[in-house]
């Protein structure tokens, strides 16, 4: 027994903890009903955070009106047993969680068009206008609320010791569907778009859809709790779900630990249960909550749970810095210690070479014909063709302000065009959006590599893998046959993409604790892992230390002689003639010259734009200027 608890995880192990707390509670309190009351009142406050932590925590969506739906998922059940009493506890929660998911369908709709602080103050809102109306409806009592304990049809047919035990079974439960969800693609998908949605839309997320799915998870256990409170504590009305129980959550979930699995039931139950316990200070409640949320929010924001498993450090800026800077100083080292050389150009293979030669013939050329883009007064693109051939590398270069990272995003469908198109395939793709292009077969990375930071190197390029590789979400979160080999594939392709960039010795490390060299190549994985025609690649070498630029051309190369179609943007230009099977230079938002690497590193303008003087040439093989 020993033996196994040492070997159980901190995080299982104090998992464990929390909820044998939580079921002992009884053992505490000699089966007084007053007490067990309070209690199951915490309880259903603990759903509500559990399922704020799954929008905000998880998802990352900033939501203050967790109490709206509370009250939805309240008003629903007490309204529902109070006209028809023998709808029992079973029928009050299923009305309950259903009116709340209903509502949260409905208010998701509108408002998470907007994201941030807007979305905040929206939600908040919600939260105020729910019990503002609710005070002058007749149906929903007004003022004085619903009394089941005043209907004399209505019947508490469990109560006491067993409705405790009833509600922490369900509130274990519902922790269980959190990590399921948590560990499963909808999950991935969720801390994906936390990270960035410009990230989950070049992965092909439909983010709108997800940023619903996840307001709508959510409403579920707050109306489940809604309904378990009017069983409890027999009534509901608008001090039910009053501004200040907002503040609590919310402050609940910072403090127990936002984006985990215990830290809003941990939080929880500490902040709610301190409200029921204040006495005579509970005048103050309101000043005394908001320092605990400000203290914690600036001192521990990765909560209680956080700090006890680890992530407090981990995930701490200053500790990802420091890592960083000692990772690069070991490459430093290393690479004092051997001669500096710029590779020369790998030899082709005979099937690159043949890719090359039906490129022209290939239907999956990615066509960019008079692409145009205006920002204001400033033509940051003017009349640009392009095409993208599969199995060849074509350069983009140019000077600062030139339009190159412009372009890759009228591509990518982050701009809109002001005119021309974009045709892949035979299909225009430039009335499509980010992740309808994505999966298209276009796949890109950042000037500034986007990652889920908090992730293993493995978790985020299997969250890639999971789009090329499809398997519903639910079924991936209960584990279904189907859904289990899916998963096993994704991680496969996954695995077989750090293995080509050099990576597979570091999957199981968190992103955030790489050097950013790595990061960039975790990036391209994380690419070749959604299987694309077209990969287009915005300042890869950026950053990058000789060594690092060998495995980037290495790993182009290989991406290319797979027949993949490569846009290099890239202010490396010696790499960019190394490279590329043809070259495009843009100046100004226009193109100046195009050709082949020879042709372009000798043009006169091309020289003069990068260099400033018409007599410089570069040497595509050293990178050196004569």
């Amino acid at each position: 027994m020993i033996a196994s608890l040492r070997s159980m995880s901190a995080k299982r192990l104090g998992g464990l903890l929390v909820l044998a707390l939580i079921f002992l509670i009884p053992a505490f309190v000699n089966g007084d009903v007053l007490k067990l009351q309070e209690y199951e009142y915490v309880l259903s406050f603990v759903l509500v955070c559990i399922g704020l932590n799954v929008v905000t925590g998880f998802a990352g969506l900033l939501s203050l009106g967790p109490t709206a739906l509370f009250g939805i998922g309240g008003y629903a059940a007490v309204i529902v047993a109070n006209d028809y009493p023998g709808v029992g506890l079973l029928g009050m929660c299923v009305v309950g969680t259903v009116a709340a998911g209903l509502a949260g369908l409905i208010i998701a709709i509108p408002t998470l068009r907007i994201s941030g602080f807007y979305l905040a103050i929206s939600t908040l809102f919600v939260a105020l206008l729910v019990p503002a109306v609710a005070n002058n409806l007749s149906l929903t009592g007004t003022d004085v609320g619903i009394s089941l304990l005043a209907n004399p049809n209505f019947s508490f047919s469990i109560s006491g010791t067993g409705l405790y035990e009833l509600i922490a079974v369900i509130v274990a439960l519902t922790i269980g569907l959190s990590w399921l969800l948590l560990h499963s693609r909808i999950g991935h998908r969720f801390l994906t778009m936390s990270s960035s949605e410009e990230l989950a839309a070049s992965l092909g997320m439909p983010t709108y859809r997800i940023k619903i799915l996840a307001f709508v998870l959510s409403s579920l256990p707050a109306g489940l709790g809604g309904a378990l409170y009017v069983y409890s504590q027999g009534f509901f009305s608008p001090g039910s779900v009053t501004q200040q129980i907002t503040i609590y959550l919310l402050a609940g979930c910072v403090v127990g630990g936002f984006g985990t699995i215990y830290g809003p039931v941990v939080g929880g139950c500490l902040l709610i249960g301190l409200s029921q316990s204040l006495g005579s200070v509970s005048k103050y409640q309101g000043v005394i909550f908001g320092l605990i949320l400000i203290f914690f929010a600036v001192a521990f924001p990765v909560g209680i749970v956080g700090l006890l498993t680890g992530r407090g450090r981990k995930d701490a800026q200053w500790w990802h810095s420091a890592r960083g800077m000692w990772n690069r100083f070991l490459v430093w080292v290393e690479e004092s210690s051997a001669p500096r050389s710029f590779a020369q150009r790998e030899t082709r293979t005979a099937t690159t070479e043949a890719a090359a030669a039906s490129a022209a013939t290939d239907p999956d050329t990615l066509l960019i014909e008079g692409a145009e883009k205006s920002f204001g007064g400033v033509r940051a693109v003017a009349g640009v063709n392009l095409s993208i051939s599969p199995g060849t590398v074509h350069g983009l270069i140019g000077s600062n302000g030139s339009g190159k990272t412009t372009l890759l995003n009228l591509i990518s469908g982050f701009y809109r065009m002001d005119a021309g198109t974009v045709t892949f395939g035979g299909q225009t793709l430039s009335h499509l959006s980010a992740p309808e292009i994505a999966r298209a077969g276009i796949a890109r990375t950042f000037q500034t590599p986007l990652l889920v930071r908090s992730s293993t190197v493995l978790a985020n390029v299997t969250s890639a893998a999971e789009q090329a590789i499809h398997a519903g979400g639910f079924a991936s979160m209960f584990r279904l046959p189907a859904a289990r080999r899916a998963d096993r594939a994704a991680r496969e392709v996954a695995l077989d993409a750090l293995m080509s960039a050099g990576l597979r010795d570091v999957a199981d490390v968190r992103v955030g604790e790489l050097p950013h060299g790595l990061q960039r190549l975790v990036e391209i994985a994380r690419c070749i892992a959604l299987r694309p025609k077209v990969l287009m690649l915005d300042e890869p070498g950026a950053g990058l230390s000789a060594r690092e630029i060998v495995a980037l051309r290495s790993l182009i190369t290989e991406v290319a002689g797979a027949g993949v179609g490569v846009l290099l943007i890239e202010h490396n230009v010696p790499l960019v003639l190394e490279l590329a099977d043809e070259v495009t230079v843009l100046h100004q938002g226009t193109v100046i010259a195009h050709g082949e690497p020879s042709y372009v590193g000798s043009h006169p303008e091309v020289v003069q734009s990068f260099l400033g003087r018409s007599q410089a040439t570069f040497s595509a093989s050293t990178g050196e200027q004569s």
